[in-house]
């Protein structure tokens, strides 16, 4: 179909079957559809299989930016979250200095549009009122005065929430969304609504409505997305840790192009009530953070978790950790100084003790596939009436994407869902044999702003594929992944490498990421 001269009078026939209208956007639609042929044809191909629809488990360089003056202000500021909780318990610190120092440096960074929101009176209210709590001898909780940046993807008391859009009526008058609520009971301090793609359908982090945001290591560079101003504010040092969401790897690649650290936890292990859908089946919530102990600690927070549980106290004994390096799929089409960078680190772990296995994960390569029918038919379905309604002023790009969803048939939507069962099953065997799976988290480094595609080892492909070919496999399965910097390229561009576990194996998952952390502080 995709290459047929009667494909644009094939998507007439099934727009007015629709009753959408719009056939003017045919050359559109038809330009969308030929980005993913490779994985619109792939999928095609592959055999239908015999297999229960998947379920929710498995069988059993910073900008520049004013400073505090010497003193706890200073400390605190560039402290991690659990170093800048431990100062305000005691009192060395108020949660007001802290937040002075927060608004200053986010006014300072106004210009990389971290925010499509952020109400600075209301910073200064809230972190008086944690004051007064302490001063009356409260425990605030494990996040005491820790300022926190929410995806303007949730609920938030005090703040609209837009989606990064302008085709819906932004929400206002309601309270935290459940995940947001547990973090404030923590203690933490809201710390405004952070920008992301528009309707979190993107991994560019450019939105034409709140404005492109900025990569605090190269300007000229894209930071990634969906999940785009929480990990560049992580980045450049406004906060210890942020709130994001990941639906195809929308924590993971910004994490990655801001060298931060972005955990997708188990699927579901973190509530998404009062959270905005994309696609519902690989929506994901999670944490982003400086370091993986503070990763750690706002999962445990986020997911209502005793802290002590996922918090790692402790490096790993050499030699206990097996380390799957698949054999297939993740290690192919990959940047030369990203995979050279992931062996060093692979090649220090060995020297550690630990063992590298070489793993096979038949079948993975079909996640581009699986992914394309699956994100586009749920996401479409999500935002049918805007699309309707509003479609003038949705971004270009947004737009296309959510229109082409009417395209793709309901019996490839189901084949698609048993397609991951299968996928699933294979990863999550491959946990019998290994702990971890270690691998890129992003083929290449943060690619130039305009660019849309890309090209290595002589194959072009499209940006969005090209971005998330390693991230998707996990968002499909719901298994935990998590990314973690590992360096710099030659231009100075941060490095990602992902690792993976077993289906609600968070802590372990978390545990073994803080020893590869450590081992990567050594190189």
């Amino acid at each position: 179909m995709w290459k047929s001269k009667e494909m644009p009078e094939i998507l007439r026939a099934i727009a007015e079957f629709r009753e959408f209208g719009f056939l003017e956007r045919i050359p559109q639609w038809e330009e969308r559809l030929r980005v993913n042929e490779l994985e619109l044809k792939e999928f095609m191909a592959a055999p239908h299989v015999e297999a229960e629809l998947i379920s929710t488990a498995p069988r059993p360089q910073r900008p520049d930016a004013p400073k505090p003056a010497d003193g706890p202000v200073a400390e605190a500021a560039s402290d991690t979250a659990r170093g800048m909780a431990e100062k305000v318990r005691r009192r060395q610190i108020s949660v007001s200095e802290i937040a002075q120092a927060y608004i200053e440096r986010a006014e300072a960074t106004a210009d990389m549009n971290f925010f499509t929101t952020f109400d600075a009176d209301l910073v200064r209210k809230e972190a008086r009122e944690l004051d007064e709590r302490i001063a009356k001898g409260e425990d605030l909780g494990p996040l005491a005065g820790v300022p926190v940046p929410v995806k303007d993807y949730m609920f938030v008391r005090g703040y609209p929430r837009t989606g990064g859009t302008r085709a819906m009526a932004a929400s206002t008058g309601h309270d935290d969304a459940e995940v947001v609520a547990k973090v404030r009971a923590s203690g933490a301090l809201i710390g405004g609504m952070t920008n992301l793609h528009e309707l979190a359908y993107g991994a560019t982090g450019i939105n034409p409505h709140f404005g492109r945001v900025g990569n605090p290591h190269h300007p000229n560079r894209i930071v990634g997305g969906s999940s785009s101003g929480s990990a560049a504010a992580v980045a450049a040092g406004l906060s210890p840790i942020a709130v994001g969401s990941d639906t195809s790897g929308s924590i993971r690649i910004p994490s990655t192009f801001c060298g931060v650290t972005g955990f997708k936890p188990t699927y579901d292990s973190i509530s998404r009530a009062g959270v905005m859908p994309l696609a519902w089946s690989l929506d994901h919530l999670g944490p982003i953070a400086s370091n993986v102990r503070d990763v750690a600690l706002l999962f445990a927070v986020m997911a209502d978790k005793a802290p002590e549980d996922y918090v790692p106290e402790a490096n790993l004994k050499a030699g206990h950790i097996r380390f799957g390096k698949p054999a297939n799929h993740f290690y192919h089409e990959v940047d030369s100084e990203i995979i050279g960078r992931i062996e060093r680190v692979i090649e220090a772990l060995g020297d550690q003790g630990h063992q590298i296995i070489s793993t096979r994960l038949d079948g993975v390569e079909n996640c581009l596939p699986i992914h394309v029918q699956t994100v586009t038919a749920e996401a479409s379905q999500a935002y049918w009436l805007p699309l309707i309604e509003k479609p003038e002023v949705l971004g270009e790009d947004v737009r296309v994407r959510l229109e082409v969803g009417q395209f793709l048939a309901s019996v490839d939507y189901i084949k698609a869902q048993r397609m991951r069962t299968v996928l699933r099953d294979v990863l999550q065997a491959a946990f019998s044999e290994v702990d971890v799976l270690i691998t890129p988290t992003v083929a290449v480094p943060a690619l130039e702003i305009g660019a849309t595609d890309v090209v290595i080892d002589g194959i072009r492909r499209p940006l969005h594929p090209a971005l998330t070919r390693f991230t998707t496999p996990f968002n499909q399965s719901g298994l935990p992944a998590i990314t973690l910097p590992c360096g710099f390229n030659s231009d100075g561009l941060p490095i990602g490498l992902q690792l993976a576990a077993a289906y609600g194996d968070d802590a372990r998952l978390l545990r073994i990421a803080a020893e590869v952390e450590r081992v990567i502080a050594t190189l």
